[in-house]
């Protein structure tokens, strides 16, 4: 149990109370308690970053594992399916974005154990990894932009300083743009998964 895959544990044991702080800032923002949601998007960025370094140490340390190439993707695909439902349910995110995204990474997931029955793996592709990248900024600034949009906590505080209007309309127009980005590399991504699957995978065996 190497550091790359710690990290990739703590990822996942992070997505369930990521969950539970979202709801309940879901809950109690009607009576303008805030503080959960700033508490999630906390999670969330530590989450974000177990997913940068257990990749990037794997790599440089050379601890590539079968349990990480099956847990990381994993703990990724739970993380950020979890936000997006999160997100839809407090209308941040349209429906039918998150029910793309989680269909693709179930799609993919589903390709992926065929490959490997077969004896074949179907690695990561930079589509993906553009994917991801923008679903983590989409998260983020879609958070934060439901926080500063309120007039309590942190952005009450932010208000008296400068334009909170301004910096809650930047941060819709970023996750906007970021979450669209996300949506069109999502259906890049399975488009190439299904190409790749048909050229190396014989369905017939």
């Amino acid at each position: 149990m190497n550091l790359p895959n710690k990290l990739t544990i703590l990822r996942i044991i992070l997505v369930p109370i990521f969950v539970v702080f979202m709801a309940i800032g879901n809950l109690l923002e009607a009576e303008n308690v805030v503080w959960p949601l700033y508490v999630s998007l906390g999670i969330f960025v530590i989450a974000a970053l177990t997913d940068f370094f257990d990749g990037y140490i794997s790599r440089k340390k050379g601890l590539v594992t079968k349990f990480g190439k099956i847990m990381d993707p994993l703990a990724d695909k739970l993380l950020i399916s979890a936000a997006f439902i999160m997100l839809t349910g407090i209308g941040e995110v349209p429906a039918w974005i998150t029910a793309i995204i989680v269909f693709r990474d179930l799609f993919v997931d589903a390709l992926r154990m065929f490959g490997a029955d077969k004896g074949r793996e179907l690695a990561a592709m930079l589509s993906g990894k553009i994917k991801t990248v923008f679903e983590l900024l989409g998260v983020i600034f879609a958070i934060l932009d439901r926080v500063l949009s309120t007039n309590f906590g942190f952005a009450k505080f932010l208000s008296g300083a400068i334009n909170m209007s301004t910096v809650s309309l930047l941060m819709n127009v970023c996750a906007t743009i970021a979450i669209s980005a996300a949506t069109i590399a999502t259906i890049w991504s399975m488009v190439d998964y299904i190409f790749v699957f048909k050229k190396d995978i014989n369905v017939k065996e």
